[in-house]
């Protein structure tokens, strides 16, 4: 193959098929990086806009608030879900039903309470062993700020999911099989959270990255059993806000929440705490994650799902 051939066929600025399927996992992956990098990249230029109006020197270490910044991070995904948008209109050529929104909305409750069902039991696995406790219910809780917190989760979460369920996932399942897409999306998941779990202790990063990978399964696995996107962004965004809004504890390795509706404290940094990285680096959640796979297999089974959305 000539080389200007091949860097057509890999090129995301297209929609071209006819190529081997590793090329095409190429070419698929290069678009999720060419959304990442732009998202970035714009994200970056605006929050830095955002922040030098509001009278702070954000070139120069001069920021807000941390919980204010924290939020500007998670509303700035709207440029995350705006560019993928735009991509899957502009270059793959789709339609809004090929990246999982139908009328099944009610479906984003059903991935709410299978959040809070997965960290409830979770959480009392870990009390039950004594690596954590509950220490009660909070006395002062700004409302308003967890408001805030919910609607930037939501935002985070639903982004994520849109790139690596919705536009990557289906994009695969042209050319792979089921395993294959679901291994490859779950790489592209887990990519952007690799430099914040390499930072832990070695034991919880790799506890960390294989959590990564099941979680990410079982939205691949819930996206595709109930064709729709509604309910992993449910199930995303409702664990981010639980774990960190509800609970006070880290995700993906962030600062734990002061201003949380319950208080749980660490008693121990093993591996069914998760240590400083948080439950998301437990092996309690690795092993509910690995029976929700098994769990979810078996559904796919059933209906006669083996590739395709």
């Amino acid at each position: 193959m000539k080389a200007k051939e091949f860097f057509k066929n890999i090129s995301p600025f297209n929609n071209r098929e006819d190529m081997s399927k590793a090329l095409y996992i190429i070419k698929k992956m290069l678009a999720f990086f060419l959304i990442y990098v732009l998202f970035v990249g714009i994200g970056e230029v605006i929050v830095i806009g955002i922040t030098m109006a509001m009278g702070y020197d954000p070139l120069h270490g001069v920021l807000p608030s941390v919980d204010v910044v924290m939020l500007m991070k998670y509303y700035g995904f709207i440029v995350f879900f705006v560019v993928t948008l735009l991509y899957c209109k502009l270059f793959e050529k789709r339609k809004l039903k090929s990246l999982g929104f139908n009328k099944k909305v009610f479906d984003y409750f059903i991935g709410a309470v299978l959040a809070v069902v997965l960290l409830v039991v979770i959480m009392f696995v870990c009390c039950v062993a004594g690596v954590m406790s509950f220490g009660g219910f909070t006395s002062v809780t700004d409302v308003l700020y967890l408001l805030a917190l919910f609607a930037g989760f939501s935002i985070q979460g639903s982004a994520e999911e849109l790139v690596c369920r919705g536009f990557l996932l289906p994009s695969l399942l042209k050319k792979t099989s089921l395993p294959v897409a679901v291994l490859v999306s779950s790489t592209a998941f887990a990519l952007p959270h690799l430099p914040t779990v390499l930072e832990a202790d070695p034991q919880f990063a790799l506890i960390g990255v294989i959590n990564l990978y099941l979680v990410s399964a079982v939205f691949s696995l819930l996206f595709i059993l109930r064709s729709n996107i509604y309910i992993v962004c449910g199930l995303h965004s409702v664990w981010n806000f639980v774990l960190n809004g509800a609970m006070g504890l880290s995700v993906s390795g962030s600062n734990s929440n002061e201003n949380s509706l319950l208080n749980f404290n660490v008693n121990a940094q093993n591996i069914l705490s998760g240590g400083a990285y948080g439950v998301e680096a437990s092996v309690v959640t690795a092993v509910l994650l690995g029976i929700a796979i098994v769990v979810l297999v078996k559904l796919c089974h059933k209906r006669g799902i083996k590739n395709g959305f």
